[in-house]
């Protein structure tokens, strides 16, 4: 059938065909909603939300007991910033499959992203109650790492349990890593590694390249984003905006930094957008026919203005819109050029931690994508490596406004090295900025968890724990 084919090019994230056969089912049948759901998703992952809403509406009223085009209009609806209309989505799911975890997931997971830890702890343990599905491994390991539970009560059980029941690699891989972090905060930190290690083991076998493969890619942002090319950038170009890059390796706390900055009076953030390269670049690489980054030679001053008002039109979905706006991306450094092609008053704030203690953060914690870096120490080795080759090409032009940041200094020291930040955004500190654990806008990261606590230094030295263990394996290079 053609829908099974549309949604497997979906599954190979072959975004452009699958787009194409969803079409044609609707030029034949304007009533499918498996075809309106599948546009649907395709808009929720180029992250154009508007687009989603209309599509997935349709699919709904099309579909009105599927549960799945529901959780996805909830996902298109919080991109628009519209939280309550997503809460009513998914009360309404949970209300139509009231016997069925799957929905109770997904609501917890948005009180959970919103900061209601209660309600979410609440209702994660409801839908726990409900028996063995595969959506019980994620409800365990938010539980887990939810962190209300100790020696005498905590969900190890659980989970050995769920382990014996099922076969799949993801699931068991959740587990793992839930496993890890319940015998991390029990104190058994020799458990709480070799399922870490059983974790990432699993991951690996899930993805299907190496980081040495992107050698090339570096290799050629560097060549192409020569200093000449950065100092063309149009100096008379004028915006009420100025765009705030955070940038830096995953889990070195551009969650907390993003927070922070965002509860100042002049900030707002988008999150982890992913615009410039869905968006900008894809553009740019249509209209020249060349990959990124070898389209970069093929710039002229109309592609740029375009490429612009693509991402200025992210800008203006800001909530709300204020003089500075966050994109705290980590990957964003790879295209430190051409945003400051399009935007020369655009700021990279480059937040580092130590090495050791983003290792350990990296191999503890679960990443839903299946890229190497994630879940092989080596591999974290090698990407590491190419990220500060590309930091360095960056900071030897000094056109381009990057800021150093360090996470540790920062939980220790935080309003001396706010002010010095602010200083450097031309703005003034604002004592708010420490209250960030107060806001509840929405968090999605990793840290969405810990996030909602005053600042403090207790991520610093965890890795301390596992010095041991965790230098053997970076040494050994296996994992």
């Amino acid at each position: 059938m053609l829908i099974d084919k549309a949604n497997q090019l979906l599954e190979q994230h072959k975004l452009k065909e699958a787009e194409f056969h969803f079409k044609a089912i609707l030029n034949s049948n304007p009533q499918s909603g498996e075809a309106l759901f599948g546009l649907g998703k395709i808009a929720l992952r180029l992250e154009r939300f508007d687009a989603a809403v209309y599509l997935l509406q349709k699919a709904c009223e099309l579909m009105p007991h599927m549960l799945d085009p529901l959780h996805a209009l909830a996902d298109a609806f919080n991109g628009v910033n519209s939280p309550d209309d997503a809460l009513k989505v998914l009360e309404y799911a949970k209300s139509i499959a009231i016997h069925n975890p799957d929905p109770h997931y997904y609501l917890a997971q948005h009180y959970l992203n919103y900061g209601e830890l209660d309600k979410a702890h609440t209702t994660f343990a409801h839908a726990l109650s409900m028996g063995l599905y595969p959506v019980t491994a994620y409800i365990l390991f938010e539980l887990v790492q939810l962190g209300r539970f100790n020696k005498e009560h905590n969900y190890v059980s659980n989970l050995h349990h769920f382990l014996t029941q099922t076969n799949n690699l993801r699931l068991k891989m959740v587990c793992y890593y839930a496993l890890g972090k319940s015998y991390d905060k029990l104190d058994d930190t020799e458990q709480a590694f070799n399922y870490y290690i059983l974790a990432n083991q699993l991951q690996k076998k899930l993805t299907n390249f190496s980081t040495a493969e992107l050698n090339p890619f570096y290799k050629s942002i560097i060549d192409q984003n020569t200093p000449a090319l950065i100092k063309s950038a149009d100096r008379t170009f004028k915006n009420s905006i100025t765009p705030v890059f955070i940038i830096g390796m995953p889990r070195s706390g551009s969650t907390l930094l993003e927070q922070m900055l965002a509860n100042h009076s002049q900030f707002t953030t988008l999150g982890e957008n992913s615009n410039i390269s869905n968006q900008a670049v894809a553009f740019i690489e249509q209209q020249t026919q060349m990959p990124y980054p070898q389209c970069l030679s093929l710039l002229t001053n109309d592609l740029i203005t375009k490429a612009r008002n693509i991402y200025i039109e992210t800008l203006k979905t800001a909530q709300p819109i204020r003089p500075y706006i966050i994109n705290k991306l980590p990957s964003n450094y790879q295209t430190i050029g051409l945003i400051h092609l399009m935007f020369p008053n655009a700021k990279f704030i480059n937040l580092s931690r130590d090495f050791n203690a983003t290792a350990f953060s990296v191999f503890s914690n679960y990443f839903a994508q299946n890229e190497p870096y994630f879940c092989d120490l080596t591999e974290f080795k090698h990407y590491h490596s190419l990220y500060t080759e590309l930091m360095a090409h960056w900071q030897s032009i000094p056109d381009i406004a990057i800021y150093n940041m360090s996470y540790e200094q920062l939980v220790n020291q935080p309003k001396e090295q706010l002010t010095a930040l602010f200083s450097f955004l031309n703005c003034t500190f604002e004592p708010q900025s420490l209250q960030f654990y107060t806001r509840r806008s929405a968090v999605t990261t990793l840290s969405k968890h810990a996030i909602r606590q005053p600042v403090n230094t207790s991520a610093v030295a965890n890795w301390q724990r596992y010095k041991t263990p965790l230098l053997k394996l970076l040494e050994e290079g296996t994992n």
